[in-house]
């Protein structure tokens, strides 16, 4: 059974492409009213541009600087009014053997994908507790690599294994409240952050492809249910499912694939 949503300012971060870009042009069609929040503001202006800029703004963001974060909010505040829903979708992705990526690459992906989904959290959650007319949404991404880890996915599954875990632990902190917590394990996606690594984890043979807007269509689906951990792809929820009763099962699919 769905749950209003609250009515408010939607904050979508990464919003220069892949995710963010498709989540503002399916929000757009609804009327909601947007913040764009992106290290890229080019890129975010562009989304702006495709949605027909009305009830929209473009903020620069470093999700990794907590103080760029905290203005943003401030200013989205001033500008939209009080944000009633935040899509947190910026992130990074490196792919290499645990051996051989470098610690930068480490701390680079831990930074943003983890930090940032920290950082984002404690700038908005006051703002969210405020929202009115039904349930506030802070929706994390993380990946189906933060279910299991993964070859060649070492550093990125870590940095996706905690934003699940924060994500939890806050869900349960803020229990009794108005604000529902959500965590996005998406499949791989056909998004510029795939599309232009050099070398494909060997994983990605097991998953088809899926497109941004097949992704988000299924989420927006899903954001007004009760559950906390968002999957939207049947391959991602068998894996789920298998790992917990039978994990030596995905174990040896794993290292077929990784062959």
């Amino acid at each position: 059974m769905k749950r209003a949503l609250a009515k408010g300012t939607w904050v979508i971060t990464g919003a220069a492409s892949g995710f963010g870009r498709e989540f503002a042009e399916r929000l757009a069609d609804r009327g909601e009213p947007l913040a764009l929040w992106d290290r890229d503001v080019e890129g975010a202006r562009e989304t702006q541009r495709r949605i027909g800029r009305a009830r929209s703004a473009v903020f620069e963001v470093d999700v990794t600087d907590p103080e760029s974060v905290g203005r943003a909010a401030a200013d989205t505040r001033r500008e939209l009014g009080v944000v009633a829903h935040a899509i947190h979708c910026a992130g990074v992705l490196r792919v290499g053997s645990a051996k051989v990526v470098s610690a930068a690459d480490y701390a680079l992906m831990m930074n943003v994908n983890y930090l940032g989904s920290v950082h984002v959290a404690q700038a908005l959650l006051p703002q969210l507790e405020e929202a009115q007319g039904g349930r506030a949404t802070l929706m994390l991404t993380a990946s189906v690599a933060g279910l299991r880890g993964f070859p060649e996915l070492a550093g990125y599954s870590a940095s996706k294994f905690a934003v699940v875990g924060f994500g939890q632990a806050l869900r349960d902190e803020l229990l009794g409240t108005r604000v529902d917590v959500k965590v996005l394990c998406p499949p791989p996606g056909d998004t510029p952050m795939v599309r232009n690594l050099a070398k494909v984890p060997p994983i990605y043979k097991l998953s088809k492809l899926y497109s941004a807007a097949e992704i988000v269509q299924a989420t927006l689906k899903q954001l007004g249910q009760r559950d906390w951990l968002i999957l939207v792809d049947p391959g991602s929820k068998v894996l789920r499912a298998v790992d917990s009763v039978l994990p030596g099962v995905v174990d040896r699919i794993i290292r077929l694939a990784a062959r």
